[in-house]
């Protein structure tokens, strides 16, 4: 940034700062000397450290000097936000740690700027630990998966249902009929559903098919479905098994509720009609690419379950101290955006003791990966934010395009430079991993 290259090296002359001509002559000053900038260090409840910050006028004058006689226009909020930054970078190399959530400045801490006065403020930053990572011996359990025909069979049938026609329908439900309906999921010792989806659209799976409700697979409810009578309300007993994905869940009973059902029915396409949406000229290379496809889906789905088995065990296994601060501050987030979806004056206690599960879980998370980042030097390069892309695209059936505008409007690119950290991470830590293969 330009105001780095004249507090730090030198200052422009003015003159030809402000002309179209390149700077090939600037008049070579030191550096600003940051040792001026008083700095006391307060260890908090771990991790956390308070930086108490003191620029003493001299070095705001120097500062302030230097903006100006570069030819830059800054006003006093933007010289404010400048010292800030110099001081917080020399605050994390006197602090000499690492951080995941970075420096949070207080902003009630920070007084009028004033050329004539000391400029003071203070800001908290959690610390990541030092020393190595305890991960060895991470138990993955992996599905050996090779597609034969049986599997193209049953890929074919779904393309065929995926381009056939929809009839409203009652009766007696079968795979491959739809339900468009509100659904939701309940615990027997929780007052509030643990997820509730309104229109959405289930299909009636067949045998060898997972089935899934707001991403809890539950197997038993789809196979109750097949045979199950079409009417506007249905129920079903759920019990989770102890080993269930999804610990909060793990052994305990519950129901899920579809409501304000409507039931469609799909005359299967023709495989010529398929051939043609596909633009492929005829069945054994439609089978061949669906082969193909199903390999590579069932590779991906793969690598996500072994992934969710390894970060379930780095949060089950590992100790270190995470930030109450940035916990509260997320949970606080969660709750406003669940009030603005919800619409509701205020949450009840079961939702908070929810949304406080979440905060501390997401916090624990990216923490943890921001330790194995610093130290196995994991950077996220735009080619792996582009693969991250891609599988996404590929999960749910759109263009690569179609999942970065997405995340590029909702502001939410860093998500996906998340995941794809994620996938890293699993990915160089193999060698700490003991697989076997599921039965």
């Amino acid at each position: 940034m330009e105001y780095a290259r004249i507090l730090y090296t030198h200052s422009l002359d003015k003159e030809a700062h402000m002309s179209d001509q390149p700077q090939t002559t600037p008049t070579d000053l030191p550096p600003i000397d940051v040792s001026k900038i008083k700095i006391e260090i307060t260890e908090l409840e771990a991790p956390d450290y308070q930086l108490d910050f003191e620029v003493p006028v001299d070095l705001v004058s120097e500062i302030t000097s230097r903006i100006k006689e570069g030819g830059l226009t800054f006003n006093e909020k933007q010289l404010c936000s400048l010292i800030v930054q110099v001081c917080l970078d020399e605050g994390m190399q006197r602090l000499d740690r690492d951080s995941a959530w970075g420096a949070r400045v207080l902003t009630k801490s920070i007084k009028e700027y004033s050329i004539d006065k000391p400029f003071t403020f203070s800001a908290v930053v959690d610390a990541l630990p030092e020393g190595t990572i305890p991960i060895k011996d991470v138990p993955i359990q992996r599905n050996n998966i090779q597609v034969d025909d049986a599997f193209v069979d049953s890929e074919i049938i779904e393309q065929q249902l995926l381009f056939g026609t929809k009839s409203t329908f009652n009766g007696t439900l079968a795979y491959g009929d739809e339900i468009e309906c509100n659904a939701s999921i309940t615990l027997n010792d929780v007052d509030e559903p643990v997820a509730s989806i309104k229109k959405c659209t289930l299909r009636i799976p067949n045998e060898h098919q997972i089935f899934s409700i707001a991403g809890l697979q539950l197997d038993s409810v789809g196979a109750e479905l097949r045979g199950c009578q079409s009417i506007e309300e249905l129920s079903f007993h759920i019990d989770f098994p102890d080993d269930y994905s999804v610990k909060a869940f793990q052994g305990k009973s519950g129901a899920v509720q579809l409501t304000n059902c409507t039931f469609l029915r799909i005359t299967p396409s023709s495989i010529e009609q398929i051939l043609e949406q596909y633009g492929t000229p005829n069945e054994t290379i439609l089978r061949t690419q669906i082969k193909l496809s199903l390999q590579h889906n069932f590779d991906r789905q793969n690598t996500n379950f072994m992934m969710q088995q390894f970060y379930a065990y780095l949060n089950e296994n590992i100790e270190m101290p995470f930030s109450k601060r940035i916990i509260n501050s997320q949970f606080e987030e969660m709750c406003k955006k669940e009030l603005e979806t919800s619409e509701e004056k205020e949450l009840t206690d079961e939702q908070k003791k929810l949304l406080m599960q979440q905060a501390t879980k997401h916090v624990k998370r990216l923490t943890i990966n921001a330790w194995i980042q610093r130290t196995y030097q994991l950077g996220v390069s735009e080619e792996d934010i582009d693969k991250q892309t891609n599988i996404l695209a590929e999960e749910r059936r759109v263009r690569p395009s179609d999942i970065k505008e997405e995340f590029l409007a909702e502001d939410k690119i860093n998500i996906l430079s998340n995941l794809a950290s994620e996938r890293k991470i699993f990915d160089r830590l193999q060698d700490k991993m003991i697989f076997t293969d599921a039965t």
